[in-house]
């Protein structure tokens, strides 16, 4: 209730309001449907992880706008390896750009990999729910599939620990 009356006192006062949610105004509960239909009257985005494509083009119009000429090698190389955040990418692109005007070399696809070492083996070590569920499958000697089975045999919902020799 609070917050409904804060929020149309701030929309009355011409103010902006930014909330994040992980539904969609029309999916949350638990509040009230004035509520609802108030942030449903707003822009609603809905934000998704970046694709390979939308980084290469981002890094592809810095670079235009910065006005350097940068192989395409090094953007996909870029692109590829850098999916975590655009901030990140784009410190990466200013990280080789700055260091080819400061030794007046070119950029070339083996000196990013060799400025950017700290950083991409950064992102080698983030770990993925499919490499867990494979190792775990791999420790407890039953297949992935079966974690996923509805079945839920005895052997792979209670498998016993494994005896160490």
């Amino acid at each position: 209730e609070e917050f409904f009356h804060t929020f149309n006192t701030l929309v009355d006062q011409g103010r902006q309001i930014v909330l994040s949610a992980d539904k969609s105004p029309s999916d949350l509960e638990g509040i009230q449907d004035r509520l609802k239909s108030r942030l449903n009257n707003g822009l609603v985005a809905d934000i998704h992880a970046t694709t390979y494509e939308l980084r290469l083009g981002i890094l592809q119009s810095k670079s235009e706008r910065m006005g350097l000429v940068i192989p395409r090698k090094v953007l996909e190389f870029l692109a590829q390896r850098i999916s975590s955040n655009v901030r990140e990418l784009e410190g990466a692109l200013n990280r080789i750009t700055a260091h080819a005007e400061l030794v007046h070399q070119p950029i070339t696809l083996e000196s990013t990999q060799e400025l950017l070492h700290d950083l991409l083996r950064a992102s080698d070590r983030r770990v993925t729910i499919d490499e867990i569920q494979k190792r775990v499958a791999e420790h407890y000697n039953i297949k992935v599939a079966d974690m996923h089975s509805a079945r839920r045999a005895r052997t792979v919902a209670r498998k016993p620990p494994r005896r160490l020799h």
